[in-house]
């Protein structure tokens, strides 16, 4: 059997959709966590939790096994880069 053109169009959507959204939760964790930095807060303030809580959100949603893995490696490397600039200050 053929796949169908239409699911997989509506799949590929989905799967652009779910890494844009973990794109722009993982940027506004980043700020976040920056700006607590910057005042001196700790960083495992609400901003973070928030920000995990999402990607927890969104890797559960994406099923597809090559998407959940693309985010978590997106996800580490923020998390990465967000302590070695608090780590910084």
């Amino acid at each position: 059997m053929f796949p169908d053109p239409g699911q997989q169009a509506a799949q590929q959507a989905a799967r652009r959709g779910a890494e844009q959204s973990a794109r722009r939760a993982a940027e506004d964790g980043m700020r976040a966590a920056q700006a607590g930095a910057r005042r001196g807060q700790s960083r495992s303030g609400g901003g973070l939790l928030s920000f995990l809580l999402l990607v927890a959100v969104v890797v559960l949603v994406a099923r597809d096994p090559e998407l959940r893995a693309s985010v978590l490696h997106f996800v580490h490397h923020v998390v990465n880069v967000v302590q070695n600039r608090a780590d910084g200050n």
